[in-house]
């Protein structure tokens, strides 16, 4: 049995942890219609520069989501672009009648950024893993749902949807992935190729990116397999090209930090299904079922979807 390690070298530079929060603050700076609402969380949040740069423009309401929702639906009937923080967890499910109704239903442009996504909450116990917000939130209409797998992708998400004409959900974790991509590739609703590939596609998103690109190394280290790596930074409206052009491998993971059911690889399962496509596909992800306190890195593993349980999964596949 091979194990993969971390590659420390992978990638063009070293990100800063507070690259989101310049690229926030930056946005603020060339629009004066930005604002922030945070529920309790500035301090974790990336909007710290951009509450201490522009006090007025900045708005706490405390632990109360659902009035975080509101308010920021309110300021966007106003004009105002809002960004709204909190955790994933909260954000889809406390908020979520305020986010279908509020949100989405006028079509106004808030910016919904929850932190916590998935297991990276995982020391703070089940009731703050956030395991079905992918699930509950594309099936809101009219919302574009996106997941970052690094810190400058997130700054990046930031600065793109200053402008975009609707309402938006981005959801954080434990992002792994070290920058290898440029900015100019990067554009929402268009998925990322990280990695070249026909024998087989990793089709992941979030922290999930970088646990594929290190199988990957080592699959083309060990079995002189060439598997792609499909970014799905964009969950929906997803890149169906993208979906179908790793179909065509023949081989496919699909891993999310996200419940199996209802996460990417039931949107990828339903994209090459309707194609009339087949191939061999398999998912990684979190069971069915609530699992007991742990750190995000014991449980990844666990669960079969850190670099190890994707090298397996693939390697099972070919």
């Amino acid at each position: 049995m091979h194990s993969v390690k971390n590659n420390n070298n992978m990638g063009m530079r070293r990100l800063s942890p507070d690259e989101a929060d310049h690229a926030l603050r930056a946005v603020g700076e060339n629009n004066p219609q930005i604002v922030v609402v945070n529920a309790d969380i500035c301090v974790t949040s990336c909007s710290k520069e951009f509450v201490k740069r522009f006090p007025e423009r900045s708005f706490e309401v405390g632990i109360a989501e659902q009035n975080l929702v509101s308010f920021a639906a309110g300021l966007a009937h106003e004009g105002f672009v809002p960004y709204a923080f909190t955790r994933t967890v909260f954000m889809s499910m406390r908020a979520c009648e305020q986010v279908r109704t509020d949100v989405c239903y006028g079509k106004v442009p808030v910016r919904l950024v929850a932190q916590g996504a998935g297991y990276s909450s995982g020391t703070s116990g089940a009731t703050h893993c956030s395991l079905e917000d992918v699930a509950i939130m594309t099936s809101i209409g009219g919302l574009t749902v996106l997941e970052p797998s690094d810190v400058h992708m997130l700054a990046l998400m930031l600065s793109t949807t200053a402008d975009h004409p609707g309402p938006v959900y981005i959801r954080y974790g434990g992002m792994t992935s070290k920058e290898s991509f440029r900015d100019e590739d990067f554009r929402l609703g268009k998925a990322l190729i990280r990695r070249e590939g026909d024998d087989g596609a990793f089709i992941v998103s979030g922290n999930t990116v970088g646990f594929a690109m290190e199988a990957a190394q080592q699959l083309k280290q060990d079995l002189g397999a060439n598997v792609r790596v499909v970014d799905i930074h964009t969950l929906k409206p997803i890149d169906v090209d993208a979906v179908l052009g790793a179909g065509k491998t023949g081989c496919v993971v699909a891993a999310q930090d996200h419940n199996k059911t209802g996460g990417l690889g039931s949107l990828c399962a339903s994209v090459i299904l309707e194609a009339g496509m087949s191939c061999k596909f398999t998912v990684r992800g979190c069971p069915d079922r609530f699992v007991p306190l742990a750190t995000p890195a014991f449980l990844y593993k666990e669960n079969g979807y850190d670099a190890h349980g994707l090298y397996e999964a693939m390697k099972a596949l070919l």
